[in-house]
């Protein structure tokens, strides 16, 4: 409470005393008076703002660890972006392909003869389908001579249009290879059956009441690899390279096509880059909280120890360097670099370098084995950080919550005694304001009696 607040409050009274004002405003005492009573929840209040300030800074620290935890993962996973692997194709118009991180590095040298083909069949143009109505068709796939399998569909009676047949043999629990669609040209109607699988294994032979004509001839692909034969029933032969599909486009029995199998080093500078961003988001936030603003004050967790402590674990998983006979000892050795502010810069030609000559070191630097490898370590070293429970973070963050929690049960039962300290006020001062209410009238009475005892003093 001010000094003109009590200064205020004691003029009131006064004025009450000397019949200035009759009686005295208790609600705005009462309250004059709480506000220097309630001085010490002012504090804690503060206290608890600070909490839940350090939390919320504790709190977004946490994602960023997160954040670096992931970037690091992705660094260590043997399936993740330092395993994957980047395709060219001499002639992308002939063949393409894809890679998996299991395939092996290398050159394959493609050379295209025949693509694989869907047959197809067609049937005569009919101008009236009720001809098909109860009829049966024999559906042959393969050789004509030895068919791998055959479907026999017998039509409904109830076949009236073309679009009726063609439904009829879609939905035939009897095809389990084909596909009926109907085709109008200048010469009428026709029923055409389309296999669905490709190469020779769906090449369809025909047999019906309506005479059909083979449209395609179902072919498989051949090709050779690296001067081996293979031959696919597909366009898409995935199964000739490990880990390897390649997608054929056309056939060219002149040309040579040169498929070239890498590291994807833009994947993996990448994967790199985010370590290092995750790592200098979470560096820069710690080292916000130790400088001194304009005014010369430091964040709010300036004197947090488990910061400095976190600081120190940071720093550690930046130099941990592994055993070994390796190449690469560290960070620094393939170009990322420390700062003097703690966090990582990357020597782009460094590791440019490390990428486009030594990229296995540079991946077993990461992905070896080795119980100390830099992956494993630091994904151990991570791991503990961002615990969940027993995390540095974590650990903090559960503390500044019970000193928080423990304001508020303070607070809450300040609240309590302020309430109890507002009535005993409440209930004194409206004595009082009763007593200076008669007062005036109290010495009135005083002075008659006093003028009459002396009928000579007139005052």
């Amino acid at each position: 409470m001010s000094t003109s607040g009590i200064s205020s409050v004691l003029t009131n009274i006064n004025n009450a005393f000397s019949g200035k004002t009759s009686g005295i405003d208790v609600a705005a005492t009462v309250s004059a008076l709480m506000e220097l009573q309630r001085a010490p929840e002012a504090q804690m209040q503060s206290q608890q703002a600070a909490v839940t300030t350090r939390i919320s800074i504790l709190g977004a620290l946490a994602g960023e660890l997160s954040q670096l935890q992931s970037a690091a993962n992705a660094l260590k996973d043997s399936f993740g972006a330092l395993s994957q692997k980047t395709v060219t194709s001499s002639n992308p118009s002939i063949v393409t392909a894809t890679a998996q991180y299991s395939a092996p590095s290398g050159t394959h040298t493609i050379l295209v003869t025949q693509l694989a083909t869907v047959s197809s069949s067609y049937s005569d143009p009919i101008a009236d389908a009720s001809i098909l109505a109860g009829t049966s068709f024999q559906i042959a796939y393969g050789d004509p001579n030895n068919p791998t399998k055959i479907d026999n569909i017998t039509l409904p009676d109830t076949i009236k249009t073309l679009q009726d047949a063609a439904d009829a043999i879609n939905h035939a629990a009897e095809n389990t290879g084909v596909s009926a669609s109907v085709i109008k040209d200048a010469n009428g109607e026709r029923l055409a059956l389309v296999s669905n699988a490709s190469g020779k294994d769906g090449n369809l032979t025909v047999t019906s009441a309506a005479p059909f004509h083979q449209g395609v001839e179902g072919k498989n692909a051949n090709l050779t690899i690296d001067g081996v034969p293979v031959e696919s029933a597909s366009n898409t032969v995935s199964e000739a390279l490990p880990g390897v599909t390649l997608q054929l486009a056309n056939a060219d029995s002149n040309t040579k096509v040169q498929i070239g199998i890498a590291p994807d080093t833009t994947e993996a500078a990448k994967a790199i880059n985010d370590f290092i961003t995750a790592y200098n988001n979470a560096v820069k936030d710690i080292n916000a909280q130790f400088s001194a603003d304009s005014s010369g004050n430091a964040g709010p967790l300036a004197g947090d120890a488990s910061l400095r402590t976190l600081q120190s674990q940071l720093l550690d998983i930046a130099g941990y360097a592994p055993g070994g006979d390796g190449p690469y000892v560290n960070l620094q050795s393939l170009g990322i670099e420390m700062q003097n502010d703690g966090t990582l810069q990357m020597n782009s030609t460094v590791l440019e370098d490390v990428l486009t000559n030594h990229y296995t070191d540079f991946q077993n630097f990461f992905q070896s084995a080795s119980p100390d490898a830099y992956g494993q370590t630091i994904g151990k070293m991570l791991q503990q950080i961002t615990d969940p429970v027993q995390g540095t973070v974590a650990s903090d963050i559960s503390g500044q919550k019970a000193e928080g929690a423990n304001l508020t049960l303070q607070i809450n039962d300040f609240e309590d005694h302020m309430a109890a300290v507002e009535q005993q006020l409440t209930a004194e001062y409206s004595r009082l304001n009763v007593l200076l209410q008669q007062y005036p009238m109290q010495i009135q009475q005083i002075n008659s009696q006093l003028s009459a005892l002396n009928p000579n003093n007139k005052g």
